[in-house]
């Protein structure tokens, strides 16, 4: 898998040449595509062929589109790169309902200690409480332990006055950060065979991600961590600008702990959605999750 993650914010011309992306502009550059994990193509000018698209699909490289606001509003994912679609869609439509709610009480736990480390890393009240409420969810998290965390993580995160639906610089980071994640989770869940439209808790008929979404929970707070750091003394009514949108992309480079190690959000996602593959095969019980620590861009030798 890539590490690089690209964000294409002027007007140029991307072209594919002896597996290199080609970016012409006023100087050209030119990146091995198997170097490359994710382009983020912000400017609506930018030009580029269909061969381009095909050549990121082989490469497994995921692909996000901006609208007219700079935000996230489509991905370019591969069609079934796994040499056994097949075996992995049955694997996932045969698994039994014990072990699926097993599963999701893994990502609910690791997402409120994820939130629980957040809020102490930002020195805020209520990290305790999350702490024991970890201890509080059951299988398939039948109590709602989560939506009652996340009432409480917010209000200590941002204020008793914030909502997630209100117009302002927060909630627009917040938002373009987690469309990068879900983009990335979704690709690499594609990429072991999964069918991203079934899920372990969500379930939608009109949601094609459904088990990205389930994923993405303990990812979360990488997000909401960089985004208090960076955002919390920006006027509401500021604007993603594209200094701060690089900022966010950049946070697929930041570093997660995984069973003792550290390794990039992308990485991390690599190995949380591995783990899910044996546990499918019956050879594993446990997810490895990401563990969220203090920020700090992954060092690759």
């Amino acid at each position: 898998m890539g590490y690089k993650n690209i964000m294409i914010s002027n007007s140029v011309k991307l072209s594919v040449k002896n597996q290199q992306l080609q970016i012409g502009g006023k100087e050209d550059v030119t990146i091995p595509l198997e170097d490359i994990n994710c382009i983020l193509i912000e400017n609506m000018t930018v030009s580029f062929s269909s061969y381009l698209l095909q050549a990121c699909s082989e490469y497994g490289i995921v692909v996000y589109f901006c609208d007219e606001k700079h935000l996230p509003n489509a991905v370019l994912l591969p069609v079934v790169r796994h040499s056994r679609h097949y075996k992995m869609l049955k694997a996932q439509m045969e698994i039994n309902k014990p072990f699926q709610k097993r599963l999701w009480q893994q990502l609910v736990i690791q997402k409120i200690e994820n939130q629980s480390r957040c809020l102490q890393f930002l020195k805020r009240d209520g990290w305790k409480q999350l702490d024991s409420m970890q201890k509080q969810v059951l299988s398939g998290d039948k109590t709602n332990v989560e939506a009652r965390a996340a009432a409480l993580y917010f209000r200590e995160l941002v204020g008793v006055k914030f909502y997630r639906e209100e117009d302002s610089i927060i909630n627009a980071a917040l938002n373009y950060g987690y469309a990068i994640l879900r983009g990335l989770i979704a690709r690499t869940l594609i990429c072991y065979g999964f069918e991203p439209s079934i899920g372990l808790f969500h379930h939608s008929e009109l949601n094609s991600y459904n088990l990205a979404d389930d994923f993405i929970e303990p990812f979360r707070p990488v997000v909401d961590l960089y985004v208090m750091n960076h955002f919390q003394d920006i006027e509401k009514e500021s604007d993603l600008t594209p200094e701060r949108k690089k900022g966010l992309f950049r946070l697929l480079s930041f570093d997660m702990m995984i069973q003792g190690e550290k390794h990039s959000v992308s990485n991390s996602v690599d190995k949380a959605v591995m783990s899910f593959n044996s546990c499918l095969m019956g050879l594993k019980e446990e997810l490895l999750l990401p563990v969220l620590i203090l920020e700090q861009v992954h060092q690759y030798e």
